[in-house]
């Protein structure tokens, strides 16, 4: 976290472009106080533009005043970018910090932190549904859901085991497809029911579907060799039933390497041409190796898209951890999406993914340096949440982390706590964004 973010805060940190807004940088600690005796000013500087020294002693300045030691003025952002507030007392610069302005169509949504691809101990995880749980919470995570291998019923035993309490993270349903006789894994994010059950329950039904889309396809399908046409109309099968069942089709991890590639590459490139998927998993929790072949593929294809289609790929990205423990396991919190909806209810979390109003997030080992993967616009903006909000967030969280974990230990006042408390984000959220 970056120090100016324990010395003050700006409120809000988040405007309206074209809004008149009062600002206060209030400090956060009574050293940093501001005296109403001194000559007090803040100096805007947009990112966008170049910051030499020049032009910084010709930057807008607008006057303030000190109020009980807080620092109070007024200003109008002219444009959709992220800015600088100098502050500036008797013509000496003091701390700045990192603010931003947004559209109205971006200002109304909000930012949300999350993972749509992760493990228990259900499957080939470290630990229970419910600690995975408290330990996302812990981490700032603003929604997350279960996706066990073959398992549904794991990401309903995380949503139970706080039944009752009103917690400040969403959890959503899901699941990891893994449809008989394919190699292809397929996330289910957010539907109502298991669609590895529907197979597990009658893998005759199974196949004899899956061969009847072959023949509806025909020579949709765009391979001639009986496996291929097997593995991609079962995609399209798989696909179909996470639909029915109110989720998402997410395309994990094609070139995750074990001994080989999990996905021969001619199918991916056809799977994501063909628009069979609702989303992309372009940071995965593997390696950085995988993670590159990944992200360059998906630009490539994009080229491929136009030439082929005439129109741009809009396939949504999301970033996932994949993780299999949130205990010194290097994925974990590592690898997320940040969303951009309408609030963190499950349905508006699953149209703004739909929308491709997500980013996919990339943590390097020494968690200093990241990279934000998607649409530049959003990348901007999510660069700026991961240094500034989601910092501030994540030390709200740790406390609700750590009652959750204590509540599934049996405390009742830990539960009682957790009630109280299942507003605090939402409430800072308010706060920076000056709802």
């Amino acid at each position: 976290m970056k120090n100016e973010l324990y010395h003050y805060l700006a409120i809000p940190s988040v405007y309206r472009v074209g809004v008149p807004t009062d600002i206060i940088i209030r400090p956060l600690e009574s050293k940093y106080n501001f005296s109403d005796s001194g000559d007090l000013k803040v100096a805007v500087l947009p990112l966008s533009t170049r910051h030499d020294m020049i032009e910084r002693m010709d930057a807008i300045t607008v006057p303030a005043s000190a109020v009980n030691g807080e620092l109070h003025f007024s200003y109008t952002f002219p444009a959709e970018d992220e800015y600088y507030l100098q502050m500036i007392c008797d013509g000496k610069n003091m701390e700045s910090l990192a603010v931003y302005a947004l559209d109205d169509d971006l200002y109304e949504l909000r930012p949300l932190k999350g993972d749509t691809h992760v493990h228990s101990c259900r499957s080939d995880g470290k630990e229970t549904p419910a600690i995975v749980a408290a330990n996302y919470r812990a981490a700032g995570f603003d929604f997350m859901a279960l996706t066990d291998h073959h398992k549904y019923d794991p990401s309903i035993e995380a949503i139970e085991a706080y039944q009752g309490i009103r917690l400040g993270m969403t959890q959503m349903r899901g699941e990891e497809v893994h449809s008989p006789e394919t190699y292809l894994h397929i996330v289910h994010f957010g539907g109502n029911y298991s669609v590895n059950k529907i197979f597990e329950n009658d893998k005759d039904k199974f196949l004899k579907e899956v061969d009847e889309i072959d023949w509806e396809l025909g020579d949709k399908i765009p391979f001639t060799d009986a496996r291929g046409r097997f593995v991609y109309a079962s995609a399209v099968w798989c696909v179909r039933e996470i639909r029915k069942a109110g989720g998402i089709a997410i395309f994990p991890h094609p070139f995750w390497i074990w001994t080989v590639y999990n996905v021969p590459t001619e199918m991916t490139r056809r799977l994501i041409l063909d628009d069979v998927f609702d989303a992309f998993e372009l940071i995965g929790g593997q390696s950085a190796h995988e993670n590159n072949y990944q992200t360059q593929f998906y630009y490539t294809l994009k080229d491929e898209y136009w030439a082929e289609k005439g129109k741009p790929l809009t396939l949504p990205v999301l970033g996932a951890s994949d993780s299999h423990g949130t205990v010194n396991r290097g994925w974990f919190n590592r690898k997320y999406s940040v969303v951009f909806a309408k609030s963190r209810q499950p349905e508006d979390i699953l149209d703004a993914i739909k929308d491709s109003k997500s980013v996919a997030v990339e943590v390097y080992e020494d968690s200093e340096n990241y990279n934000v993967h998607g649409n530049y616009r959003l990348m901007a903006y999510g660069r700026f949440l991961c240094e500034n909000y989601f910092p501030r967030t994540q030390k709200l969280c740790a406390v609700d982390g750590a009652l959750m974990q204590e509540y599934i230990m049996g405390s009742k006042d830990a539960g009682k706590l957790l009630d109280a408390r299942h507003d605090v984000t939402d409430n800072f959220y308010n706060l920076y964004f000056g709802r």
